[in-house]
């Protein structure tokens, strides 16, 4: 069967049926704001962790190279990125520490705990097994 009789548009079914399903799945899945939402969510806290890994660092520092790091990619504005970091001090992951120097204003410097170490290496590991998974499936590989 034939789409677009009618209509002067000849084209097989099949080939009209994956382009518009290509479409449809880019259109929905790929840019979906839903999408990147839960990719951030799903990631938040292993950038989080990794970041407060080597230093103690403040949530605008956090915020900013997290940014820069991903070129502009990734971006966590402040209603999104403290109460992460309350959540990650909760469950005892990362330590705060507020820290006044003279001619700037009072900062909370976080810090990784010996419970989010442990934490972040099983997330690493996690990240690595989803991507490897998704580049089998995909055909995508990393130099």
């Amino acid at each position: 069967m034939e789409r677009g009789r009618g209509r002067g548009l000849e084209r097989p079914e099949s080939l009209v049926d994956k382009a518009e399903t290509a479409q449809y799945m880019s259109l929905t899945y790929m840019s979906s704001p839903v999408l990147d939402r839960e990719l951030k969510k799903g990631s938040a806290e292993l950038l989080i962790l990794s970041l407060v890994e080597d230093r103690p660092r403040h949530g605008y520092e956090l915020g900013q190279l997290i940014e820069l790091r991903s070129r502009g990619a990734l971006r966590f504005n402040v209603a999104s990125l403290y109460p992460l970091l309350y959540r990650l001090e909760n469950r005892g992951w990362i330590r705060g520490r507020w820290v006044e120097k003279p001619g700037q204003r009072r900062r909370r410097y976080y810090r990784l705990t010996p419970a989010g170490r442990k934490i972040l290496a099983a997330q690493r590991d996690g990240w690595r097994e989803f991507v490897e998974a998704i580049a089998r499936i995909t055909g995508i590989e990393y130099a």
